[in-house]
């Protein structure tokens, strides 16, 4: 049965219903939330500050697209500092807590960042990735 209440939430425009729900914690919304900033999609401007806010928010419930994007907006500095080590945890993360069709493409990029670092800087962004992975779901 299709209520009024119903009938105007499908109504709502589509960034409205991910922020709401986003807002509520919903982790796949933060992360559709922040590929939209990311983006400049679905009425919303190009906003890197808010695509890691909305990505950080969805990574911290191990959502490990989330925390791939984190990964490459570290990798390219969207709206953070350039960070490899950063880059690389994210992506370190996201292996973890990926399934199996997922992880090819995820660890192609750790693979294209490890190169160009230092044993020391791989090292750190392991064991940083290690303490995450202990933290969070």
């Amino acid at each position: 049965m299709v209520t009024a209440t119903s009938l105007f939430a499908q109504q709502k425009p589509l960034r409205e219903r991910l922020l709401e729900s986003a807002q509520k914690g919903d982790a796949e919304a933060q992360f559709e939330l922040g590929k939209n900033y990311e983006t400049g999609r679905i009425g919303l401007p190009k906003d890197f500050a808010q695509a890691e806010h909305w990505y950080r928010l969805s990574a911290q419930q191990g959502d490990p697209f989330a925390e791939a994007s984190l990964g490459l907006l570290f990798q390219f500095g969207k709206g953070v500092k350039k960070d490899a080590v950063q880059a690389l945890m994210w992506y370190e993360v996201a292996l973890a807590r990926s399934n199996a069709g997922d992880r090819a493409s995820i660890a192609e990029l750790r693979d294209d960042i490890v190169g160009g670092m230092t044993a020391a800087q791989i090292s750190e962004a392991r064991r940083r990735a290690g303490a995450i992975i202990k933290a969070t779901p």
